[in-house]
C-alpha cells in the first residue's frame, strides 16, 4: 500500500537541478490520459503527441522511440473524421470498461479507499488544486501526472523541496499503479485496438519516472 509523503519529503537533500521540460513532459503525459476535446480526431490527437513527446523526450535524453512510433501508426491508420473521444469513452468509460484510470482499482480493487483519501492529502499538502472543469476521482492517472508536472515545474523555478516531494510521489503511488494500468490496455488491445496507444503511453511514463530526482 502507498503512503503519503512523509516528513523525509521536506528534509531530504538537495536534488540535482530540474529542466523545465521534465514538467512539460508530465503535463503532456498527464494531457494524453484526459478526455481529449470533443471533435478532435483520434489522427490528430496521435499526430499532437507524437511530436510533443518526440521534441520533450529529445530534450531531456530519454527514449520515446515505442510511444511516438505507436501514435505515428495510429494517425496512419485511424479514420479521418472520427472524434477520439468516442475510442476514449470506448475504453475508459462506458461500462463494462475495458481498462480504467483510477488507480485504486489497481492498488486496492475498489474506488475511495485509503489511497484516495491518501492522494488528497499529498495535494492539500502541497497547495495543489486540479483543475475545476475536470470531474473525476483523486486517483485518476491524469490528476496524478498533473501533480508530480507541478512539482517539477516547482523544482525547476528554484523550490528546495518540490523535487523531493516528486520522488515521494512518485516512489509511494505511481510506481505501484503503473504496469497494472500498462498491463489493463494489453489486455484492452484484443478487443479495441486503439488500447495499444495507452499501453504504450503508460510504458513511456515508466521510463519518464526516471527523469524525477
Amino acid at each position: 500500500m502507498p503512503s503519503a509523503l512523509p516528513a523525509s519529503a521536506l528534509a531530504a537533500d538537495p536534488a540535482p537541478p530540474v529542466a523545465a521540460e521534465a514538467a512539460d513532459l508530465f503535463f503532456c503525459l498527464a494531457a494524453a490520459f484526459l478526455p481529449p476535446p470533443e471533435q478532435m480526431t483520434g489522427r490528430a490527437w496521435a499526430q499532437t503527441l507524437a511530436a510533443d513527446l518526440d521534441e520533450l523526450a529529445d530534450a531531456l535524453g530519454l527514449d520515446a522511440a515505442d510511444a511516438v512510433a505507436t501514435l505515428r501508426r495510429h494517425a496512419a491508420t485511424a479514420a479521418a473524421d472520427e472524434p477520439w473521444l468516442v475510442e476514449y469513452s470506448g475504453l475508459f468509460l462506458v461500462p463494462p470498461v475495458q481498462a480504467t484510470l483510477n488507480t485504486g482499482l489497481y492498488l486496492e480493487g475498489g474506488l475511495g479507499g485509503t489511497s484516495a483519501q491518501m492522494l488528497t492529502q499529498c495535494y492539500a499538502s502541497a497547495g495543489f488544486a486540479r483543475r475545476e472543469e475536470f470531474h473525476d476521482l483523486p486517483d485518476h492517472v491524469a490528476i496524478q501526472l498533473e501533480f508530480v508536472g507541478a512539482l517539477l515545474e516547482r523544482a525547476a523555478a528554484g523550490a528546495a523541496d518540490a523535487a523531493a516531494m516528486a520522488r515521494e510521489f512518485v516512489d509511494g503511488f505511481v510506481r505501484h499503479w503503473i504496469e497494472p494500468l500498462r498491463d489493463a490496455c494489453q489486455r484492452a488491445a484484443a478487443q479495441r485496438a486503439s488500447a495499444r496507444v495507452y499501453a504504450s503511453l503508460a510504458d513511456f511514463v515508466r521510463t519518464a519516472l526516471a527523469i524525477v530526482p
